[in-house]
């Protein structure tokens, strides 16, 4: 009886710890409502009668032909997509890369796909102010970074984005798992797995000990 209330309440302990450290892991990249960069404030302010922003430090990354096709297929793409040109910086006051998309979508209150474009480095991009399925814009360069390769590529992920289904709000659990619910449900499912694998090692502890103490 004592062996059956020990692995008992050894589940249930890891099994709350389990869904505390899932809700944790899964929840970290929720938006930050407290504050705003003044980088954030300012792309955010170039967009707002436009889908592209180029931060006047990246200019001449792309040609202006390139910028307004750019433009054209984000305005035109369902949800809307809003793209932003500048150098990564990490002086900049914001920890990643998709928090400072958020932080530009929330100011400028316009739901739809948020995309950073970094001459040399990775596209990456996050939703905002949408409940939808899982999308990423995320492609890291494989040869040496051009204006041309990295158009064709945003087009491309462009129309793939258009058409998605959503819904205007966003979810406040991991798009991973399943949104809210499913965060829970994992952390309940991985606290349980870990308590019946550290209750069955605590029983095997205590029937060994028990054999030792008889032996003695």
């Amino acid at each position: 009886m004592i062996k059956k209330i020990v692995g008992l309440v050894t589940t249930l302990v890891c099994a709350v710890l389990g869904g505390v450290a899932a809700w944790s892991i899964t929840s970290e990249d929720l938006p930050d409502e407290t504050y705003t960069t003044e980088r954030a404030r300012v792309a955010a302010d170039g967009l707002d009668d436009s889908h592209v922003y180029v931060e006047p430090s990246a200019g001449g990354a792309f040609t202006d032909d390139e910028l307004a096709r750019i433009d054209e297929a984000a305005a035109a793409s369902d949800p809307q997509v809003f793209v932003v040109v500048w150098p990564e910086s990490s002086q900049a006051g914001y920890g990643s890369d998709s928090e400072v998309l958020r932080q530009i979508g929330r100011r400028l209150d316009r739901p739809g796909v948020y995309v950073q474009i970094s001459p040399g480095s990775a596209l990456d991009s996050v939703d905002v102010g949408i409940d939808a399925g899982y999308f990423s814009i995320y492609e890291s360069p494989d040869e040496q970074w051009s204006s041309s390769r990295e158009t064709r590529l945003l087009l491309e992920k462009i129309e793939e984005n258009d058409g998605r289904s959503y819904e205007l709000g966003e979810s406040t659990g991991s798009d991973y798992w399943g949104g809210t619910a499913g965060t829970i449900a994992a952390g309940v499912l991985i606290g349980s797995l870990g308590g019946g694998v550290a209750g069955a090692i605590g029983l095997i502890g205590w029937f060994f000990v028990r054999r030792r103490r008889a032996a003695t």
